[in-house]
């Protein structure tokens, strides 16, 4: 069985996710990046991806958003939220630079090419207005990205619209991406095709593990007659979430019980994706943790994913 990781984005709602992960690793004992042979992250969960595929544990990761979340989404006053909230109708609402800061003290100059695991990190490219996919060379056309900064890949596809501005690759000049849940937030499509036609996998033998980063259960019913200003923000969350939706539905179309995700439904306004507040994460470690013990999850996940068969190594294409 060909085995895929696939992981949401969502801001710090992706300590969720790595609360999950960290608590299969302390079941197993071993390293989560070991069972699989295809990562991929969108956003938040681009980070983890390149965190796991440079050999990170989960739970190191886990670490990172629980003491450096509340730096890079910092709570202020209700003056300062409200003053950035008005600010994000016409600018980003955050400073990227803390991001970029905290994600330079882990990853240094570490780059793409040092991925022990396959790696697939989408994004928007803004120059020519195009998604694109950050990739480890495993496939002879796809040794382009080999030499780029994980900081950079990292910070391309979690920039965020309206929330960041947009982030450059320093080794290619004038490039701007934005964030890859633009288009596959859930990225569990992206790791069906990576797998199904630049692995040559037949789709019969090819298993998806994706985890979200928590959703709610939302009506959109007062925006019958709203227009862009009432929208706001909301227009993009919803667009994410369709398509969430759908990559779910289509995925398990495919591949039927070799497809399982792992999610948490939370009530409307509990959490948000620039909240860190350390009582907020403290609640996302918790809630994750507890979908990684609950036997509906646990049973396929052992059955199919964490069953002890190590992936097959990964070569980088020179």
């Amino acid at each position: 069985m060909f085995r895929v990781l696939c992981l949401d984005g969502g801001g710090i709602l992706g300590t969720f996710t790595a609360s999950v992960l960290s608590d299969f690793e302390v079941q197993t004992g071993k390293p989560i990046s070991e069972s699989f042979d295809l990562i991929v992250g969108t956003s938040t969960g681009g980070i983890l991806a390149l965190g796991l595929g440079l050999e990170f544990s989960a739970t190191d990761l886990l670490d990172f958003y629980r003491t450096r979340g509340p730096t890079i989404f910092p709570h202020t006053s209700r003056f300062a939220r409200t003053r950035a909230s008005l600010r994000q109708l016409f600018a980003p609402k955050l400073d990227s630079d803390p991001l970029r800061i905290e994600l330079s003290g882990i990853l240094h100059d570490r780059k793409l090419a040092e991925a022990t695991t396959r790696l697939v990190i989408p994004t928007y490219d803004a120059v020519e207005g195009r998604t694109f996919l950050f990739k480890t060379a495993h496939s002879p056309s796809l040794v382009h990205d080999a030499d780029l900064l994980a900081v950079d890949v990292a910070l391309a596809t979690s920039a965020a619209p309206t929330y960041f501005r947009a982030s450059e690759a320093r080794q290619l000049t004038g490039s701007q991406y934005v964030d890859g849940g633009v288009w596959a937030n859930n990225p569990s499509m992206v790791g069906l095709v990576e797998a199904a036609k630049f692995l040559a996998q037949p789709i019969s033998e090819i298993a998806i593990l994706s985890i979200g980063t928590t959703t709610t259960t939302t009506t959109i019913a007062q925006h019958e007659h709203s227009g862009a200003l009432q929208w706001n923000v909301g227009l993009i969350n919803l667009l994410m979430r369709g398509q969430s939706e759908s990559a779910t539905s289509q995925a398990k179309l495919l591949l039927g019980e070799r497809y399982h995700r792992i999610d948490h439904v939370a009530p409307e306004s509990m959490f948000s994706m620039d909240d860190g507040r350390v009582d907020k994460i403290e609640k996302l470690i918790a809630l994750g943790r507890n979908q990684a013990r609950k036997i509906a999850n646990k049973t396929p996940v052992f059955d199919i994913f964490l069953n002890g068969e190590v992936a097959r190594k990964f070569k980088p294409i020179q």
